[in-house]
């Protein structure tokens, strides 16, 4: 039986970790989730119902229905009622009128309806049928006056009410069954936090935007301390799953090996495995080579060199060697490819420059190649392995670019890696975390810019920004920046631009921004 008040799945609605969360796993629900702090089923079920966009657009006295259930909830404004009948049946939810089950009870109680005259209100707000409800509107002040519990004005006013709650009242079953399945995965999460994440990560590929899921998923990962590795030969599987260090990748969560490239792919890895009779993880470079790159079509083996599946203690080989090697390796021929394969067990090489030294007639051991031209072209190519054009170490911005382009996002490292960040005195992590103070700088790449005008004080009508922002510890979405500061620093604040963020870290967890430079 799940304890309906285990206090660290509420405490995830309470931090707006909702990622994966029915009902609440927007940036919207995320946000509300975090302002309301539900701490029971009837607050998350009003949550559910009051983040609709009815009642995020039915603006009364200047507020949102949906600001002022929060600002009640937390005792920021004084809970009224229209009447003091009202207090039994609105009082639960702060005097807002909430559900369509409220004004169902409203009419029974005040004008005296039974369960079918009140469950035709309920049809009539719930289909927004203006002629249902000014017939019943007339029943509404009629049985008012019969009961006498409120007079005609009152009842007037009282059903106006009602009759504008059509714009964004709720279904009360409807929102209580939402939030039980809600607080279900919330205490999942919760309480088997790396099962979880490892079930969204399974089945991202189901969602509209596979890449953003699983971005947003390892990106959240963080913020429980579970790390999500990239697939390893050293320790592969065919799907996420879980290790002792982390969760990983699977072969067929890499883009361009789903489907049946990745049945082929892991079959290769099997096939090779016995033929060598060794596992994976014992493989060297050279039976990567040798043994299974001829298993596996050439980009599927190129997405697997550019994202260090090949890259283990074993094989000891950076990504960017990975993929010269292989490419000079593919330009042998079908003869001479047969060659190495059939040699391979007596030569033993440890590496490829060697390989083709031998390969060459032109030395003792060697006879792999059938002309003295293909000799020469092997000889130059042995010295290009032993002597490359360029830098063969994986450059952090290239590996970013690799890591997001198969993999949805980069996992290895962040895109901020690519930056000098040595000025920076705050991680994103330690603000959600809960520090706060002034003069906090956080060095972190732009994941999303939203700017909206000021539509009131003395700044009104300018534009001013909200940023979600990402270090290597986790993405922060509370990142504020005033008209003054936007204006100042709107042509270098975009989407996938590595900065450093100055400001002021308030108790709400929202970082006010002053101070921009670009690194």
């Amino acid at each position: 039986m799940i304890d309906l008040n285990d206090e660290k799945s509420w405490d995830l609605f309470k931090q707006g970790l909702t990622k994966g969360i029915f009902q609440l796993e927007s940036n919207l629900g995320r946000a509300w989730s975090k302002r309301l702090s539900p701490s029971n089923i009837e607050e998350l079920a009003a949550l559910i119902a009051l983040i609709r966009p009815g009642c995020l657009k039915a603006i009364i006295d200047g507020k949102s229905m949906t600001q002022r259930f929060v600002d009640r909830k937390h005792k920021n404004e004084e809970v009224t009622y229209l009447h003091d009948s009202l207090e039994e049946i609105l009082k639960p939810t702060y005097g807002v009128l909430v559900y369509q089950e409220q004004s169902m009870r409203i009419a029974q109680k005040l004008a005296g309806f039974d369960l079918k005259k009140a469950d035709d209100l309920r049809k009539a707000i719930g289909k927004k049928k203006a002629d249902l409800m000014a017939a019943i509107r007339d029943d509404f002040i009629d049985g008012c006056n019969e009961t006498g519990l409120v007079n005609e004005e009152t009842a007037s006013e009282i059903f106006g009410w009602i009759e504008k709650s059509s714009r964004y009242s709720f279904n009360k079953s409807h929102a209580v069954a939402y939030a039980f399945d809600s607080y279900w995965s919330a205490w999942y999460k919760a309480n088997h936090t790396n099962e979880f994440f490892l079930s969204y990560l399974f089945h991202a590929s189901e969602k509209q935007d596979p890449h953003q899921e699983v971005y947003e998923l390892v990106s959240e990962a963080k913020l429980f301390d579970i790390e999500v590795k990239i697939p390893k030969l050293s320790s592969f599987s065919t799907k996420f799953c879980i290790q002792k260090d982390g969760l990983y990748f699977g072969v067929k969560d890499v883009k361009s090996l789903t489907g049946v490239t990745g049945d082929k792919v892991v079959k290769a890895i099997s096939d090779t495995s016995e033929e060598l009779g060794k596992e994976p993880a014992e493989f060297t470079w050279m039976d990567v080579i040798v043994y299974l790159a001829p298993k596996i079509n050439a980009t599927a083996f190129k997405a697997l060199c550019s994202i260090g599946f090949f890259s283990t203690k074993n094989t000891n080989i950076s990504r960017n060697k990975a993929l010269y090697e292989y490419l000079i390796f593919r330009e042998l021929t079908k003869a001479e490819t047969t060659w190495v394969h059939k040699n391979y067990p007596d030569y033993k090489w440890e590496n490829m420059h060697d390989c083709f030294i031998d390969l060459s007639p032109t030395k003792k051991r060697g006879g792999g190649t059938s002309k003295e031209e293909r000799s020469q072209i092997v000889s130059n190519e042995a010295e290009m392995l032993n002597n490359p054009p360029y830098d063969l170490s994986d450059d952090p911005a290239w590996v970013i670019e690799q890591e997001n382009k198969f993999l949805g996002c980069p996992i290895s490292l962040s895109k901020i890696d690519a930056a000098d960040t040595s000025v920076a005195n705050t991680y994103c992590k330690d603000v959600l975390n809960g520090k706060t103070g002034k003069n906090l700088c956080i060095a972190a790449n732009v994941n999303r810019v939203a700017t909206t005008t000021v539509k009131r004080g003395k700044t009104k009508g300018k534009k001013m920004a909200f940023l979600t922002i990402e270090d290597n510890t986790c993405s922060l979405d509370s990142v504020v920046v005033f008209p003054e500061a936007r204006e100042k620093y709107q042509f270098i604040i975009y989407e996938g631009n590595n900065l450093l963020l100055c400001g002021d870290v308030e108790k709400d967890n929202s970082f006010i921004v002053n101070k921009i430079h670009e690194i």
